[in-house]
């Protein structure tokens, strides 16, 4: 019977304050059974490599922590950390992000849709966001998905596919296309909590 897991990528962005850290949540099903905690920490080996070849940095902190998918309490089956304690800086806001788009056959499906959000701006070559992304930072987030092995949909071999998880439905889609479109995505969770405040009062 397939199982469905997954895994959480971290990373420290700008500071090591673990509610500043950026994360996405990718699901993974192994399609010939449940597997042993030392073969998810193998899978998780692979996810932060993955990382680190896209960013083009083996240098900088990642973590990817493995689940069960409903299971309650949910702990972690396995982690990979990878250069601990060394933050990600980023010179404009962590806000904006770049969003690679996934689904299953039919895009309208919201339960059958998923999305990573990632951080062009932390590729050297790529420059700061302009107004819209550049051919080449789509170009970047595609790769993401596209990329014969070294891509979402190649982690793990031919008995593991990527997708998405229903949480209501409770039921995987193996991804079958993806896209990205030239719009910065803004998500304000992932902006720095705040350190200081300007207050004023007076009688209008």
């Amino acid at each position: 019977m397939a199982t469905v897991y997954k895994f959480q990528v971290s990373m420290p962005l700008t500071d090591l304050l673990p509610r500043n850290r950026i994360s996405n949540t990718i699901h993974l099903q192994h399609t010939i059974g449940s597997l042993l905690d030392a073969d998810l920490s193998d899978m998780c080996d692979d996810i932060v490599a993955l990382y680190q070849a896209h960013y083009g940095n083996t240098t900088n902190e990642i973590s990817c922590k493995a689940y069960d998918t409903d299971a309650v309490p949910n702990y972690p089956r396995a982690e990979t950390v990878v250069n601990a304690g060394i933050k990600w800086d980023q010179g404009s806001p962590r806000e904006i992000c770049l969003v690679l788009s996934y689904a299953g056959q039919h895009r309208g499906n919201k339960r059958e849709r998923g999305r990573i959000y990632l951080q062009p701006q932390l590729v050297g070559t790529l420059g700061s966001p302009a107004m819209r992304p550049s051919q080449a930072h789509l170009d970047w987030a595609l790769a993401w998905y596209t990329t014969s092995n070294q891509s979402f949909p190649d982690l793990g071999g031919v008995d593991w596919q990527f997708g998405i998880w229903s949480t209501v439905g409770k039921y995987f889609t193996t991804s079958q296309q993806a896209w990205v479109n030239d719009d910065w995505d803004v998500q304000r969770r992932r902006g720095l909590r705040e350190s200081t405040r300007v207050t004023a009062t007076r009688q209008g």
